[in-house]
């Protein structure tokens, strides 16, 4: 085969002038204008870049098939990347497509709440004026009674209906607006506010008797032991048990405790509480001089309140959160059987 000093008419033994200076005869011989063609002025481009690189012995198929080689392959990814880009283009689409129907259906849902709130302040406007008109209906009633020599008459009889209708009318919207009130809240998030050690609280809770209707009764408890430390969360075992727990005493003697299943506990120190507790506190037992009471969601409930509060406040005792990261950090470990305290 050809070699490029043969297509040049070089050696080895040629410096880099003479070199130049053969290609320069051969280009003016096979220039297109002087008879010759543009294929043969590449080949000689080429076979002078090779010569003068000091590749002048390799053969010129090689170095034609390599470039071939390498213009198919560049091809292929050119191929490939235009099957990507009709594959993005398409998911894109899609997406886009998925965008406009969530934000439609919030579209709705916004729609839908704003109807069901202007339905309340209709049916409250409704209930207001109904109790006008049965308080007006009252005291025609009262001044028609305090004449006892006058007759039953058919207006009196008109007057008692009347009264009859508006109070049930009264009854039926007061249950609507107390049903769509429970329901709104429900799917209402809880917002907690943490407060302070040092800021001075005024809270207004709602509060509820522990009676019957809202005990949930639970027949044991694991006693938890009792500490002199205030305000600083420590690692315990329930008394008599491997089951370990974290826990924060008040200044009252009142506990706040956290176990393994994540669930937040108050001890609530009889001695020195009310009877009445916030409604997100669930009583379940008795536990010593100790009302048990679960708090399943509202203030106290997550890790988060406690890591982002200097200290919350639960049924007026005032429990810090010093201590709480290291300890529930401990406890975690603990309860996946990796250390023990």
């Amino acid at each position: 085969m050809t070699t490029f000093h043969e297509l040049l008419g070089t050696d080895d033994r040629c410096s880099i002038v003479e070199i130049k200076k053969r290609y320069r005869q051969l280009s003016i011989k096979l220039h297109p204008d002087k008879g010759g063609s543009q294929a043969l002025m590449q080949m000689l481009s080429m076979a002078y870049q090779q010569v003068s690189k000091g590749n002048g012995n390799k053969k010129c198929s090689d170095i034609i098939l390599i470039n071939e080689q390498s213009s198919g392959r560049q091809r292929q990814q050119l191929a490939d990347l235009k099957k990507q880009i009709v594959v993005i283009t398409q998911e894109k689409v899609q997406l886009q497509v998925l965008f406009d129907s969530y934000q439609r259906k919030a579209e709705q849902v916004l729609c839908d709440e704003k109807s069901k709130q202007q339905t309340l302040v209709l049916l409250q406007a409704t209930n207001h004026s109904l109790n006008e008109q049965l308080v007006l209906l009252r005291r025609q009633v009262e001044v028609g009674s305090t004449n006892v020599s006058l007759p039953v008459t058919k207006d009196k009889k008109q007057y008692i209906v009347m009264i009859c209708v508006v109070l049930i009318i009264i009854t039926l919207v007061s249950w609507f607006i107390w049903h769509y009130q429970t329901q709104h809240q429900q799917s209402q998030p809880v917002t907690v506010t943490a407060v302070p050690i040092a800021a001075q609280v005024t809270n207004v809770k709602v509060i509820q008797p522990t009676t019957i209707e809202n005990v949930d009764v639970i027949n044991h408890v694991d006693k938890i032991m009792m500490m002199d430390t205030v305000g600083s969360w420590q690692q315990r075992y329930y008394e008599g048990t491997r089951q370990p727990y974290i826990a924060v005493r008040s200044l009252n003697g009142s506990y706040i405790v956290k176990d393994c299943q994540g669930t937040f506990s108050y001890y609530s120190n009889r001695s020195h509480n009310t009877t009445h507790v916030p409604v997100n506190l669930i009583f379940s037992a008795n536990d010593r001089q100790f009302a048990v009471y679960r708090i399943p969601y509202g203030n106290g409930s997550s890790d988060q309140q406690w890591l982002d509060s200097y200290s919350v406040s639960i049924n007026n005792n005032i429990f810090s959160n010093h201590g709480y990261k290291s300890s529930a950090l401990a406890l975690a470990a603990v309860c996946n059987n990796t250390v023990p305290f």
